[in-house]
């Protein structure tokens, strides 16, 4: 086997689309902008994703556990020391799980503390920077953005570097024609 389970791509996938939704929403509808009434349709549809985004992080890492890691080739293995992008990769990779794990819960926290969902839906605190969390949500955001910058590193280190089509890894298998 020289790819992830199906399900792992498609989750991968869906979480790379809602992970740069929720940080292009957070960035340009939320985090500057002061807490009127328009801000509430983006600050709920950003609450949405990051409840969908903690879901599939969660279902992601039990597919990871159930499912067969792909193998690779690897070229002399033994013939000198692994690049620090290389060593890195993994850890990375468990990295990114905790931080999108800790987004989301921030993110949760953030939204009891500064009591925006009501009975009569959602409501604005007069400013979102009162409460702690919000600075942790917003260091959280920064530091997950730097994991996925080193995580496409690791991708173009594979694919282009080494040549060994990283992207196959992460994408379907191709079907054979039938005759």
């Amino acid at each position: 086997m020289n790819r992830y389970h199906p399900l792992l791509v498609i989750l991968h996938w869906l979480s790379s689309l809602l992970v740069f939704a929720t940080f292009l929403l957070g960035i340009f509808s939320l985090a500057e902008k002061p807490n009127t009434h328009e801000k509430i349709i983006p600050l709920g549809v950003h609450m949405a994703l990051g409840l969908i985004i903690l879901f599939a992080t969660g279902l992601r890492l039990v597919a990871r556990r159930v499912t067969l890691k792909p193998l690779r080739k690897v070229k002399n293995p033994l013939a000198k020391k692994k690049p620090l992008i290389v060593t890195m990769a993994e850890p990375v990779q468990y990295l990114l799980y905790l931080f999108t794990f800790l987004m989301s819960l921030s993110g949760i926290g953030l939204t009891l503390q500064a009591g925006v969902l009501t009975t009569s839906g959602l409501v604005l605190p007069a400013n979102f920077y009162d409460f702690p969390l919000r600075t942790v949500h917003g260091t959280l955001s920064t530091a997950l953005f730097v994991l996925i910058a080193l995580h496409l590193l690791t991708w173009v280190y594979f694919q282009f570097i080494r040549g060994e089509n990283a992207l196959a890894w992460m994408w379907f298998k191709k079907r054979k024609p039938t005759a």
